[in-house]
């Protein structure tokens, strides 16, 4: 099993792999190399830095890179026989970088229950009563939405400047659902 977001369905499960000599990719890590005799453990962390250093009939990589399910593929790192570690760490923030743009309009559980509880709860207010007893009372929910928005603008605002400094305006732009430059003009501030 690979790296795995916690609000995505399997389509972006992530994987290390190797880059051999002829370009290609090597087997993901944590699946059974089948171009030797050697036996390497299942699930084994950096196990590209095993089945492909050049020893025990092992072809030698010329690189790793990070690969998704969703055909997402990182950039080539060069690698790092006596660190496989950090090379990974450097991998798994490259796919999360990807993750979390491809991911942007999926919200966590949590909070899509809340919304929709939210909607459903704001929306009976606004009528027409369905039972006896219903209130319906469209001055609250005028002062609701006023609410909403303005925790809304400020959340918006504050996401966008925490973002500013991993990712793109062109990404940005996408989870605001805007163009580039309507995005940089309204928030470059």
């Amino acid at each position: 099993m690979g790296w795995m977001h916690q609000d995505d369905d399997g389509s972006h499960e992530a994987w290390v792999v190797a880059v051999l000599p002829d370009g290609s990719d090597g087997t993901r890590d944590g699946t059974p190399d089948t171009t030797t005799d050697v036996a390497l453990p299942e699930n084994l962390e950096w196990a590209w830095s095993l089945k492909y250093d050049g020893a025990h009939g092992h072809p030698r990589a010329m690189g790793v890179r990070v690969v998704c399910a969703c055909g997402w593929k990182g950039g080539r790192k060069r690698p790092t026989w006596n660190a496989p570690a950090q090379v990974d760490d450097q991998l798994r923030a490259q796919w999360r970088h990807h993750a979390e743009v491809a991911l942007a309009d999926t919200l966590p559980e949590d909070v899509q229950r809340l919304v929709v509880a939210l909607h459903d709860a704001v929306g009976a207010l606004v009528g027409p009563a369905q039972y006896e007893g219903d209130e319906v009372r469209p001055l609250a929910v005028v002062h609701a939405a006023t609410l909403l928005k303005s925790m809304a603008d400020t959340w918006q605002a504050e996401a966008v400047q925490a973002a500013r400094g991993d990712y793109s305006w062109e990404e940005i732009a996408g989870a605001l659902g805007t163009s580039k430059q309507s995005a940089h003009e309204r928030f470059s501030r």
